[in-house]
């Protein structure tokens, strides 16, 4: 690696509260390379417009809804300007999909909110497209009947992995499209994973996900039986979750014992308080900064580091240690 990669990563941020965002101005000023979104980028069911919950609206009015929620996301000029400077992939979560506790719910299987997950997965989609094209004219739909939007068989996001140096993978994870039950990304997402990581066994892995993985806090990897596979994948490979939700930032490491550790770092809260409506405000992000031989993993609250979350991880041996 000629020089630094540096990865800037956040999530959780709501335009309909916040249209002045900080948090992004604070990430360009880093210079990073690239930018991840780990989910719940638009609270589509904070607050209620209309005294209607999103799963009471219909299917039109939805569309409207999730529409103009994006939209208003992509226009706050913070971030509009972040994501015209830098390359960013972005993952869904709950807030993204349908709205808090659909899980619970089990909307997912419910045949009453299938256009509603079509919809959601258009939009989202749509967003991917213009984050990918750099929100170049038109590469979002202006329109909410665009005919992009209505595809009858609108596929699920699915697993992406980008390539960001020839030793690091992201591997973009969809935690809602399969989530059910005891089942959080499905056989086939982890088989392609799986594949990924064993054509890279020496790369640094970044999985993104909506969810946590090593603490108790938010919804938790180990509340499905996807967690024992992460945890193998983990024994082989050097894999660092990078993960949002809970509106604070966090930094763990698990040892799965012979010598074999995974780490996750969590950045959540980029335009948000920390009860999404009240409490403190959060202005969080984290910063990746890769080298050959190293792994820094800074988290940062209102454009500062936060005490005692800076971390290095080693990457021959795959520990970490604090530096500050």
């Amino acid at each position: 690696m000629s020089k630094p990669l540096r990865v800037a990563f956040t999530s959780c941020m709501s335009a309909y509260h916040y249209p002045s965002q900080p948090v992004w101005k604070a990430i360009q000023d880093s210079r990073p390379n690239h930018l991840v979104l780990l989910g719940d980028s638009i609270y589509d069911d904070v607050p209620i417009e209309l005294g209607l919950h999103p799963k009471d609206m219909d299917a039109e009015s939805f569309r409207k809804h999730l529409h103009r929620r994006w939209q208003t996301q992509l226009a706050v000029p913070e971030f509009n300007a972040l994501l015209k400077a830098v390359p960013a992939q972005a993952i869904w979560d709950d807030h993204d999909f349908l709205w808090d506790e659909s899980y619970g719910e089990g909307a997912i299987r419910q045949p009453r909110f299938e256009e509603h997950i079509r919809t959601s997965r258009a939009l989202f989609r749509a967003f991917q497209r213009a984050l990918d094209l750099r929100l170049a004219p038109g590469s979002f739909p202006a329109a909410f009947d665009d005919p992009v939007l209505v595809q009858p068989n609108e596929p699920p996001p699915g697993y992406r992995r980008v390539s960001l140096a020839p030793d690091v993978m992201l591997h973009l994870t969809d935690g809602r499209s399969w989530r059910y039950r005891k089942t959080l990304l499905g056989a086939d997402q982890r088989a392609q994973i799986e594949q990924a990581m064993q054509g890279a066994p020496d790369a640094v892995h970044l999985l993104a996900s909506g969810s946590r993985a090593l603490t108790d806090k938010g919804d938790r990897w180990p509340a499905f039986d996807d967690w024992v596979w992460l945890e193998n994948l983990a024994l082989q490979y050097r894999v660092l979750v990078l993960s949002g939700d809970i509106h604070s930032n966090d930094f763990d490491s698990l040892d799965l014992g012979l010598g074999r550790w995974m780490h996750e770092a969590t950045a959540s809260g980029a335009a948000m308080k920390s009860m999404v409506v009240w409490g403190s405000e959060r202005r969080n992000h984290g910063l990746l900064n890769i080298t050959d031989d190293h792994v820094d993993v800074t988290l940062y609250g209102f454009g500062k580091a936060e005490p005692g979350k800076s971390h290095r991880i080693v990457r021959s041996s795959w520990t970490a240690s604090r530096t500050n």
